[in-house]
């Protein structure tokens, strides 16, 4: 969500005709009903980072439309009261009216959106457990789901995860397939700018996996301005 020109950023207009699509087309589920082992699959709508968009734009069209989501806070983009925070920082009560609608699951997204290919399992675990720690002391509510900053991690970072976090999101541009599910590395699909609803319908369908290089060599999504 956005209103800038990353490629990860969609206008408020585009992302209401997805969630409209996606509610008249799909089984949207929460996490925890994926883990649960729901048999008929579904999608899953996730957010990352954490900024005022989420609740100025987004909130209001979950609720809208009744569509469960997680958002992955990376807590040191969060206000804490000290200073000015920036225009579009998030603050823990809104974060708190978030959760209190009953769609909105809060996950972590370390502290510092952190590089963990490159740190050690120490550094992993302190990002990770500040994170969660931070979502359970201001939300009440526990934090059990964790997706790795810029969808890159380590065998280091994957200890951490298994022994902090019930689920962990990796993999970028993958569906998950029934029955093949790792719970530590639950793979995403980014819905990008520049897809149209042709593009986004054949991503919730799990038809573009395999275009990830594509969009590696023309230098989009993940891979081009963000």
């Amino acid at each position: 969500m956005g209103r800038g020109l990353s490629e990860i950023e969609l206008a408020p207009d585009v992302f209401e005709q997805h969630l409209q699509d996606l509610v008249s087309r799909e089984r949207v589920l929460t996490l925890d009903d994926v883990l649960a082992g729901d048999p008929d699959g579904g999608v899953v709508v996730t957010f990352d980072d954490g900024y005022r968009d989420f609740h100025d734009d987004v909130l209001p069209l979950l609720v809208k439309f009744r569509v469960p989501a997680t958002l992955y806070l990376a807590t040191g983009l969060v206000a804490n009261g000290a200073g000015t925070p920036p225009a579009d920082a998030l603050t823990w009560t809104q974060l708190r009216e978030a959760v209190g609608t009953g769609l909105v699951t809060v996950g972590s997204h370390t502290h510092g959106h952190a590089d963990l290919s490159k740190t050690d399992e120490a550094g992993a675990e302190d990002e990770m457990r500040r994170s969660k720690d931070l979502i359970e002391d201001h939300l009440g509510t526990a934090c059990a789901h964790f997706a790795y900053p810029w969808a890159v991690g380590s065998a280091a970072a994957d200890r951490a995860a298994r022994r902090l976090f019930r689920t962990a999101a990796l993999d970028a541009w993958r569906t998950n397939r029934a029955e093949r599910i790792d719970p530590y590395r639950i793979g995403r699909v980014p819905i990008l700018r520049s897809d149209g609803r042709f593009f986004f319908r054949r991503k919730v369908r799990g038809e573009l996996d395999t275009e990830a290089w594509l969009y590696r060599a023309l230098g989009r999504g993940p891979w081009g301005r963000i």
